[in-house]
């Protein structure tokens, strides 16, 4: 049930985005790529790199100060997985653009950033919506377990939109920071979480970001959606 739901939330977005060329060889490669690089990207890159941060600041702020400190806590972590995470998606990005031999077209290009971040995100909530089925939830949670799955995808595709467009238009970098502030906005919901948010608000927070990421992205890519 996880993956059945896992797939349908991809081909929701997938459907209401630019297409992603399927017939292509390199488009499999990267739906392929980035089911691969997902547990090495949230433990070598992610994890691994929030701890090393983490302890960076406990050293110059000191270790118990750091505990009080839930909200700022949270923030750095937020942006340490957000752009870790698109960094990942960036160099899946080049590393499909290269196999489909540097792109230039708008749609292609399109499922160069898509292709991968759609094995990359489908493959997260997998695990997600796995866990929590299993966790025997109340109906209640599970529902939102379920919408911020759904959140996340429109999240993910909606920054790979924004990567495809700053390669368009020779902007990568300033679309990279703005799809990591988008990112960074839905990671800190965990952190809300922690801090006591009512689940509602917290997933409604996350749909809002992930709905304007989606709409925001998708708009930079006209063409593709032809």
């Amino acid at each position: 049930m996880a993956v059945a739901a896992a797939l349908a939330f991809g081909l929701f977005w997938g459907r209401a985005g630019a297409p992603l060329l399927l017939g292509r060889p390199g488009v499999w490669f990267g739906l392929l790529l980035g089911v691969v690089v997902y547990p090495f990207a949230q433990v070598w890159l992610r994890d691994e790199l929030t701890i090393a941060v983490l302890e960076i600041v406990a050293e110059n702020v000191g270790a118990s100060a750091m505990r009080d400190q839930v909200a700022l806590v949270g923030l750095v972590s937020a942006i340490v997985a957000a752009y870790a995470d698109e960094f990942a998606k960036l160099i899946m990005l080049l590393i499909v653009g290269f196999v489909m031999a540097r792109p230039s077209n708008p749609r292609a290009v399109t499922a160069a950033a898509i292709a991968p971040t759609a094995g990359y995100a489908l493959f997260a909530a997998q695990l997600t919506l796995s866990q929590a089925l299993q966790g025997d939830l109340p109906g209640a949670d599970l529902a939102f377990v379920f919408v911020r799955e759904w959140a996340w995808i429109a999240l993910q595709f909606g920054t790979a939109y924004m990567l495809a467009r700053g390669w368009l238009s020779g902007r990568l970098v300033g679309y990279v920071l703005l799809a990591g502030v988008l990112h960074t906005a839905a990671a800190y919901t965990a952190t809300l979480d922690d801090l006591g948010w009512h689940t509602a608000v917290v997933t409604l927070i996350l749909a809002v970001v992930g709905l304007l990421a989606f709409s925001w992205g998708a708009s930079l890519i006209p063409a593709g959606r032809r």
